[in-house]
């Protein structure tokens, strides 16, 4: 199930990007699209496969966690040096990065400190 999760999102996200503008869609169908994107986005990141297991299904979590996190500083950096270098830096990027990265180090401290 949580594959199919993942193709619904990643159609309807590389819909919404349009890259060879195929499509010019109304105001109703890209409000449908990034409804739909958005909240498999957030099914699939908070709520999919969050279940109880024993050590090595948490440690497998954590692993896809740390991928993922590093996946996205990845993008998001390289997002960052190619709009930087055309002048043309989209705020949302510096900002995803920053609270990737201040989430990283605010987690870290709480569990070192409480855990």
């Amino acid at each position: 199930m949580q594959y199919i999760l993942a193709l619904i999102l990643l159609v309807s996200l590389f819909a919404l990007t349009d890259p060879f503008m195929y499509w010019m869609p109304d105001m109703a169908a890209m409000v449908a699209l990034v409804s739909a994107a958005a909240l498999s986005a957030m099914w699939i990141g908070f709520v999919a496969r969050e279940h109880g297991g024993d050590e090595r299904d948490v440690q497998n979590r954590m692993y896809a966690g740390r991928i993922a996190y590093l996946s996205g500083i990845g993008i998001l950096t390289l997002a960052l040096v190619l709009q930087g270098v055309a002048h043309a830096i989209d705020p949302w990027i510096p900002l995803a990065l920053g609270t990737m990265v201040l989430a990283k180090v605010v987690s870290g401290w709480y569990t070192d400190r409480f855990c």
